[in-house]
């Protein structure tokens, strides 16, 4: 260990051990360390001592954490940074794998897709930091690490704050930023104002050699590099490699091009290029530049001074111009059809199943693969004809981008987390806990925080920070009755959401109000009156969806709060879910995706026997949900909107083939039969917005009545009759205090009043509990280990539980007393489970068939219903949508919008 490495190890005592020293540059050295605080590995990099003698530690200190926050899957973190001892550090996280230039060293060059690849990933880690005022100032193959193949962008900002900390006086300490091959002709002129076109020109240049084996220009010292990064133009790389692509070519010479004004205006724009095979650009500054190069050097200085102002002044002409003549972009209206061997599909009572990027020009599905039958997300560009899966994504629903496009939020539809992964893929996170699964997709806003109904307060908005950390609470109030469709106003202290009065009955027994709410003070707005959801169109437009599937839009003033002049319609039949959400995403660019219409009769109802072969039962389109066949099998019992798309429960009689309105008040669905086939007990919500467990005679013969006396249960209530008419056992939060937490199951007699009893209760959330025919044994679904699976336990007796699925699962039901069917959340398909009970419980599974033509349920009720045999299911097959959904997108939509608007004279 050499002098300078024992006293490092000495001034990090503590904090950082010291193991192995890694590799020095320019500017620092490196070394291996454990992170004994966090117990981990990190790459703490030093300064040399010259260059931190000269820089001073306060300032370099203060400079360097203007990049701490800088979070983005292709840069590498900054953990740490400080002095010690006279040392200048910072502390980034130890990447076991190898830097392009080592790569570079060994292979020489890249094909031609790898070498894109990479720099297209790192041009979107440099337009993030760009977009957040950070310049690198140095990239090059020796900053660029290789993790599993994706890049990763290390020292970030460090040229900048050593250049910002040493004021100016770096030709002082002898060094020099940048390394001379990758340096920009304004680095390497001292130019004292370096925009991020410099970086746009190094990782031109970091490609040109991935291209052709060679930086654009070699020399023998670097002062002979630096004169020809001044004055001459590099190669062409099809002069050096005939199979480069005319559009690659065409990029890297704009990105190497002299003056920072004719490079591409945005590290976005050059990666666009290099992915779009029909880029082209003029071929007039590769000549002129070519012709300098034969100058002297001193005519080299006054030739590029003139050519320079040359083409400056061809820039302005063409702006004048383009304002003489502006360019109108068209609207482009098309369905974005499935490709082969890929499918959108739509899940329960989620939100759209889409959402476009900030710019418009990619789209986020929830999908699935015909090779892999588990459901995740898919990211598509809307230039291509192929979307890419995104690992790790498996049981996800309603997908959200962050503002820069960098991320995409989503809820997993087991455990009800929020979670974010790179767009590009990568680790995923998790933010937050108890989203809700239908009333809205969260919300991420310019100011960084995530705002989302939670699943378990229909009357709460809560929020979490983009980077994680504690979810703190945007409205609690007892004056709202629900609230759904969060959306973010610009700025990040307001957002839209649509409410029910407290009093005014569940969400769909209410026509909502578009409000605004500021987060800070929670204080709600009123906006427009009647609105199921908003979102907010740049230039002061608000649009709105209302119950009957028409979009609307108005003036907004975002700062006073307040819409003017009087509503314009967009649109008509946009599809819309059960709580009159509009399948709509529209992005802050301007563009939309929408479902359309279903027919108003968009199902039918089948019976399923065990090998997948069906047969209608109700063969009359309707919007059927939650069947449940009477004990006879005469009559079913479905969950349908009425005529205010409240949730009702209806009675289909086989028999004649009519279907009747039973219950009519307030919200209700998700019945169960009573054994006697006389009563449905069912989740209702009526006056005041509570939710409790109900009971009706099955001919309508008299009201419902309210079954027990307990407290509130949540609106994730599923029913379920035991056999022998005792108990209704459902699910819901322990209210009263006698539950650990999380929801639990519980059970109420089922004849007159009587208080609610824990049946499986645990800190983990249990759902969907559902007792065996002989009363003996209870399944259900728990997310204890992290997602749903399926579980029995005793009925109201001592014993622990069994685990009867394999992956995740849910919708459990019994057929028999030894058989048990599942949803395999994973693979979409209905399981039957056989259990023998002894001293040691066994279970043998059989997959009978796909539920992806099904409409299927969530971990809080089950979907589908079996005969009394257990031989054959009943299941909601939908007509018009199905499992391969076709969005509408609309590019360039905002320019519409605004000519509706100006029409109707609301501009």
């Amino acid at each position: 260990m050499n002098a300078d490495m024992e006293k490092l190890t000495r001034a990090l005592a503590g904090r950082y051990a010291i193991e192995r020293e890694l590799g020095a540059g320019g500017m620092a050295t490196v070394y291996l360390a454990q992170d004994e605080k966090h117990d981990r590995k990190v790459a703490v990099k030093v300064l040399k001592p010259e260059l931190a003698a000269v820089l001073g530690a306060e300032r370099f200190v203060v400079e360097i954490k203007t990049t701490a926050s800088l979070q983005h899957p292709h840069i590498l973190p900054l953990f740490d940074s400080g002095t010690a001892d006279g040392f200048l550090f910072y502390v980034m996280p130890y990447v076991q794998g190898e830097t392009l230039r080592d790569k570079l060293n060994r292979e020489t060059q890249f094909g031609v897709d790898e070498a894109v690849r990479i720099a297209r990933d790192v041009a979107d880690a440099l337009d993030y930091a760009h977009r957040h005022g950070v310049i690198h100032r140095d990239i090059k193959p020796e900053n660029i690490l290789l993790h599993d193949g994706r890049p990763m962008v290390a020292d970030f900002g460090i040229a900048l704050a050593v250049s910002a900390a040493a004021g100016g006086r770096m030709t002082e300490t002898g060094l020099s930023l940048g390394t001379p091959h990758y340096m920009s002709p304004e680095q390497a002129t001292a130019e004292k104002e370096i925009t991020a076109r410099a970086d746009i020109y190094s990782l031109g240049s970091v490609l040109y050699e991935m291209l052709t084996g060679n930086p654009p220009h070699t020399g023998a010292s670097a002062q002979q590099i630096i004169m020809k990064i001044i004055t001459e133009s590099a190669a062409p790389v099809t002069q050096l490699r005939k199979s480069v692509p005319a559009n690659v070519a065409a990029a890297v010479a704009q990105s190497l091009e002299k003056l920072p004004a004719d490079r591409f205006e945005s590290a976005k724009a050059f990666a666009d290029a290099l992915g779009n095979p029909a880029f082209a650009r003029s071929g007039a500054g590769d000549a002129t530049a070519g012709h300098l190069s034969r100058g002297t050097p001193t005519n080299r200085w006054v030739l590029g001074a003139v050519v320079a102002g040359t083409l400056a002044a061809g820039v302005l002409l063409g702006v004048l111009l383009s304002r003489r003549a502006p360019v109108v972009q068209p609207i482009v209206r098309f369905v974005l059809e499935a490709t082969a061997g890929q499918s959108l599909v739509t899940v329960g009572n989620g939100d759209a199943p889409f959402a476009l990027s900030p710019d418009g020009s990619r789209i986020a599905f929830v999908g699935r693969d015909s090779g892999d039958q588990r459901r995740r997300l898919y990211v598509r560009p809307l230039d291509r004809l192929v979307a890419t899966v995104i690992p790790g994504t498996e049981e996800a629903i309603n997908p959200f981008f962050s503002p820069d496009g960098i991320w995409i939020g989503f809820v997993h539809s087991s455990d009800r987390k929020i979670r974010k992964v790179a767009s590009s893929g990568g680790p995923v996170s998790v933010l937050a806990d108890d989203a809700s699964l239908g009333r809205g997709a969260p919300t991420w806003g310019d100011d960084g925080f995530i705002t989302f109904v939670p699943g378990s307060g229909s009357a709460r908005v809560l929020r979490v920070s983009g980077s994680g950390g504690p979810v703190t609470t945007a409205l609690d109030s007892g004056a709202v009755a629900t609230v759904v469709a969060p959306w973010a106003l610009p700025g990040g202290r307001s957002v839209l959401v649509s409410v029910c009065p407290a009093g005014t009955g569940g969400v769909a027994d209410c026509r909502r109000s578009l409000m605004a709410l500021d987060v800070v003070t929670k204080k709600l707005t009123p906006l427009v009156e009647n609105a199921a959801r908003g979102w907010y169109l740049a230039g002061g437009v608000l649009v709105y969806g209302t119950f009957e599937g028409a979009v609307f839009a108005v003036k907004f003033n975002a700062e006073r709060m307040a819409v003017t002049d009087a509503p314009v319609a967009l649109l008509d039949g946009i599809d819309r879910n059960r709580f009159g959400l509009a399948a709509l995403s529209i992005s802050s660019s301007g563009a939309m995706a929408y479902f359309p219409t279903r027919s108003s009769g968009n199902a039918t109802v089948v019976q399923v026997d065990r090998t997948g072969r069906e047969q209608a039962l109700i063969s009359k389109p309707g919007p059927y949900r939650i069947p449940r066949l009477s004990p006879d099998g005469t009559r079913i019992a479905l969950t349908m909107p009425d005529a205010k798309l409240a949730s009702q429960i209806w009675i289909h009689n086989r028999a004649s083939g009519t279907t009747s309105q039973l219950t009519f008040e307030g919200e209700s669905e998700r019945a169960s039969w009573s054994p006697d086939g006389l009563r449905l007990a069912f989740s209702g919500v009526r006056a005041g917005g509570m939710q409790y467990v109900w009971s009706v005679p099955a001919d309508g013969s008299a009201p419902a009545e309210r079954v027990g006396d307990g407290p509130e249960v949540s609106v994730g209530t599923a029913t379920s009759w035991t056999r022998d008419g005792k108990w209704i056992v459902f699910d819901g939060p322990p209210a009263d205090g006698k539950g650990a937490g999380g929801e639990d199951v519980f059970a109420l007699p089922a004849s007159g009043k009587g208080k609610m009893r824990p049946v499986v209760a645990t800190p983990a959330n249990e759902q969907t509990g559902e007792v065996s025919p002989d009363g003996r044994w209870i399944a259900y679904a728990s997310d204890d280990a992290g997602r749903y699976q399926v579980y029995i336990a005793p009925f109201m007796a001592p014993g622990g539980r069994t685990l009867i699925s394999t992956g995740p699962a849910q919708e459990a039901g019994w057929i028999s007393n030894t058989e048990l069917v599942y949803v395999n959340a994973e693979t979409d398909s209905l399981v039957l489970a056989r259990i023998e009970f002894g001293a040691v419980v066994r279970v043998t599974r059989t997959a009978l068939f796909d539920v992806r033509p099904y409409t299927m349920g969530t971990p809080s009720w089950r979907a589908w219903d079996a005969t009394r045999d257990g031989k054959s299911f009943v299941l909601v097959r939908p007509m018009a949508r199905g499992t391969a959904a076709e969005p509408v997108i609309v590019l360039n939509w905002v320019s519409e919008v605004r000519r509706l608007m100006a029409a109707t004279g609301a501009r």
